[in-house]
């Protein structure tokens, strides 16, 4: 019974030394390379032995094609009466492997495989730039965002997965094509030497970048903590992995059938595009019914810690509130409405806060200036005739048992919003009331203890 195995590795698309490498150092573990895949490299076995591998790319091949083209039978051909055997194909790519101890190489101009390399770079550029420009702006505004706004962006989970993901495909999109120039540089110079210069890809620093997204994406499923939210996740995910098999499986039957390529690009490409609208519609769908029940919210478990009703006396029938939270393992926020209720005539003292837990110490600053910032930028006034923006000053704690207590001043006049500090937490509070002492007790109490 054939035995057979698998394997994938992210090489570069330019670096052929490095998959020859590759190749040699299974040959002599006593695998042969048999098939290129989508589901990547497979294998058969083989009496351990030293080989010679040779990764050659013709631009004008298309994976499409039910059979290699006129010109790479050719080429086959006149490689195998040089001792190159074919060991597998697939699409523009074609590897070969000889058996004797110091072969010929099937390149002998140096100029011809930087410019067969260069074609083939060219064809990569629009899907390099695609990385480069989504990465730098989604990665960039990730990287402002843990600046500037912590606690919006690391209380979400899925935030700091896909800011991750996108960072580290800018990373590597620009290490690659980085790397590529500057070997075309010194490859062209070697060639008017008449020399070869082997070819060095990024393949390690994918692997980071994709045990990066792993890492991103496991994260995101332990600490979602909004019902269904793991479903919706799984299902956006499994999608992907149905188009994924069905284009893959339909593409290589297609192939066995020899379609034209045509056909097959026609087939295959619509498949696509209908099966992803069809899996990924129907996942957003369930997701807005979802968010319309209730059902993916976490707003009906939490309770408020603490509520306008406990400091005003009203009747808490009378109030609307409304609790939103997002929790991870970095911080934990709470943002809390309680205002007039839809059916009452009268209006009710009206209060907002957001208590933010904070797990990490280093994040401490960075949160405080976040909530400061924030109120400060909303809220100004015109004093002879330039504009002066509100700011937070520091107030005595005693009244609320905080640690440390500041209060918006807009132009000398103090309002009633206040940020409040603990050891672990800090709370963003605002009334359209003027709190008494007993309040501010009954509140600092309540919120420290959340």
């Amino acid at each position: 019974m054939k035995k057979t195995r698998r394997d994938w590795i992210p090489f570069s698309f330019y670096d052929h030394t490095g998959m020859e490498k590759h190749l040699e150092k299974m040959a002599q573990k006593g695998w042969m390379l048999e098939e290129l895949t989508s589901f990547g490299w497979k294998y058969r076995e083989i009496q351990p032995q030293k080989l010679h591998f040779s990764v050659s790319f013709d631009t004008r091949a298309s994976e499409f094609e039910p059979e290699p083209t006129e010109e790479q039978y050719t080429f086959q051909e006149f490689c195998q009466r040089s001792g190159w055997k074919l060991a597998a194909a697939s699409g523009q790519m074609q590897v070969f492997y000889n058996e004797e101890e110091d072969p010929l190489p099937i390149q002998t101009d140096p100029e011809m495989e930087v410019r067969m390399v260069g074609k083939l770079a060219r064809r990569m550029v629009p899907a390099y730039l695609i990385l480069l420009v989504l990465g730098f702006f989604v990665g960039g505004s990730w990287c402002y965002s843990l600046i500037h706004t912590p606690i919006k962006l690391l209380t979400t989970p899925g935030s700091t997965f896909m800011g991750l993901c996108w960072l580290g495909l800018f990373v590597y999109s620009v290490t690659d094509l980085i790397t590529y120039l500057a070997w075309r540089r010194r490859a062209l110079s070697a060639a008017q030497r008449g020399e070869f210069l082997p070819t060095r890809g990024c393949h390690k620093l994918m692997h980071v970048v994709l045990g990066m997204i792993v890492l991103g994406l496991m994260y995101w499923l332990a600490t979602e903590r909004r019902p269904g939210m793991r479903l919706v996740t799984g299902g956006i995910l499994l999608a992907y992995v149905v188009v994924f098999l069905a284009v893959n499986g339909t593409k290589r039957t297609l192939k066995r059938r020899k379609a034209s390529a045509g056909v097959k690009r026609a087939i295959t490409l619509s498949l696509d595009v209908i099966l992803s609208m069809i899996l990924v519609g129907t996942v957003m769908f369930l997701f807005i019914r979802g968010l319309q029940s209730g059902a993916i919210s976490v707003e009906q478990e939490i309770r408020a810690p603490l509520s306008a009703s406990e400091l005003t006396g009203v009747d808490e029938e009378k109030y609307l509130t409304t609790v939103s939270t997002d929790m991870s393992l970095f911080l934990d926020r709470k943002e809390v409405r309680c205002r007039t209720g839809f059916e009452q005539m009268t209006e009710v003292p009206r209060m907002n806060y957001t208590l933010v837990e904070i797990h990490i110490p280093i994040l401490y600053d960075a949160c405080f200036q976040e909530l400061c910032r924030e109120k400060e930028k909303r809220i100004a006034t015109y004093v002879d005739g330039s504009i002066v923006h509100a700011q937070y000053q520091m107030v005595d704690p005693t009244p609320w048992g905080a640690e440390e207590a500041y209060q918006l001043n807009l132009a000398g006049e103090f309002r009633q919003e206040y940020i409040l500090c603990w050891k672990d937490r800090i709370v963003q509070l605002g009334a359209d009331w003027d709190l008494t002492a007993e309040q501010m007790a009954v509140a600092g109490e309540k919120l420290a203890n959340a």
